[in-house]
């Protein structure tokens, strides 16, 4: 049954009777009661489920919202894994080709040996760099996998590509709440409704229905008709502390409120410097191909001999090192703009 149904239900019709006998003499007495509520206890009944079921639908867009914000997530860093796998693949196809070719020297001077131990120990890094990368990827998969059932090479052709234009966020006047104001205006509506009941059960509730009598003594009856009424005098109390306490219930959900809002406002602005100063970080940096075109330069260098092994071996390590500092970034201002969007209320009407 929902809950609008419940509250709006009338109570039930109460019927009493009373039968008393001496010698030939007896009694009957039977009342039929219906109850009627006064103060408007029905309509604050309906009221408070309404704003329950409110709540409840709050509650479950504030979690929405943030599975939309982690999903989002996921997918760029689960494309960003896939870039830093494949530089991972070319460090260790470098390494192991550099050390098959010192390993193949018939003798080696002191700085050969050095630069194959450099070599070896940066091809065990780069495994471990694997490792961490695959550990990563089956985190994901399993976050994907509970989620929407499907796995890693499904989601594939859907992860989103890199941004080359990032959308601004200046301030924007937005009719739609966050996810959490709305649940905490949710709240106020309920504790308002509290008090509309706490209001309305000061008033009494009277009963009013049909009598009937009989009596019997001796050969005669006698039939009594009539009706019976219940009023309840409201003499020590009017339900006052029930409604002081509603009444604080409801300033503290409305301060919760404001402060909230107060708080959103704060956060929402310093999202937002934050999201700007990761973006202009990425517009001003190389872009990944740019290094790829570098770094190659620098291999061919070291292959005709004229870098050393140890530039070389830095090259790598700052290729992979670069293309994970920029994912970071990338990932900072992601973040920071689902979580301005959640702000602003319109992390339900964006798309990646």
């Amino acid at each position: 049954m929902k809950l609008e149904e419940k509250a709006s239900q009338i109570p039930n019709p109460v019927l009493s009777t009373r039968y008393v006998t001496r010698d030939e003499a007896s009694e009957l007495e039977a009342n039929l009661s219906f109850p009627i509520e006064l103060g408007g206890k029905r309509g604050s009944r309906r009221g408070h489920a309404n704003a329950t079921k409110l709540n409840a639908l709050a509650l479950q867009e504030v979690t929405k919202s943030d599975i939309k914000i982690e999903t989002v997530t996921n997918l760029f860093r689960l494309r960003q894994l896939t870039n830093e796998k494949a530089v991972v693949h070319e460090s260790l196809n470098a390494f192991d080709k550099v050390i098959g070719q010192l390993k193949k020297l018939p003798r080696l001077s002191a700085q050969q040996e050095v630069s194959l131990s450099l070599f070896e120990i940066a091809l065990e890094e780069a495994r471990i760099n694997e490792s961490e990368i695959f550990e990563e990827e089956r985190k994901i998969e399993h976050y994907f996998h509970i989620s929407t059932g499907h796995s890693l090479s499904e989601i594939q052709a859907f992860l989103p590509k890199p941004k080359k234009i990032w959308p601004s966020v200046r301030s924007v006047d937005s009719k739609e709440p966050s996810p959490e104001i709305k649940t905490l205006k949710s709240l106020t509506q309920l504790a308002h409704q509290e008090l509309e009941i706490q209001k309305s059960n000061a008033w009494p509730d009277i009963k009013l229905g049909p009598s009937l009598a009989i009596e019997k003594e001796g050969g005669t009856n006698n039939k009594m008709y009539g009706l019976n009424l219940q009023i309840p005098l409201s003499i020590f109390q009017v339900n006052g502390g029930g409604k002081s306490f509603a009444k604080s219930e409801l300033l503290r959900a409305k301060k919760n409120e404001q402060f909230a809002k107060d708080e959103e406002k704060h956060e929402r602005f310093e999202q937002s410097k934050v999201y700007e100063s990761a973006v202009s970080i990425l517009n001003r940096t190389m872009k990944q191909k740019v290094v790829d075109k570098k770094h190659k330069r620098i291999e061919k260098l070291y292959l005709r001999g004229v870098v050393s092994s140890s530039v070389f071996l830095e090259s790598i390590r700052q290729k992979l090192s670069y293309l994970k500092s920029r994912n970071r970034r990338e990932l900072t201002a992601v973040k920071a703009l689902w979580n301005i969007y959640k702000y602003d209320g319109l992390i339900f009407k964006e798309q990646i």
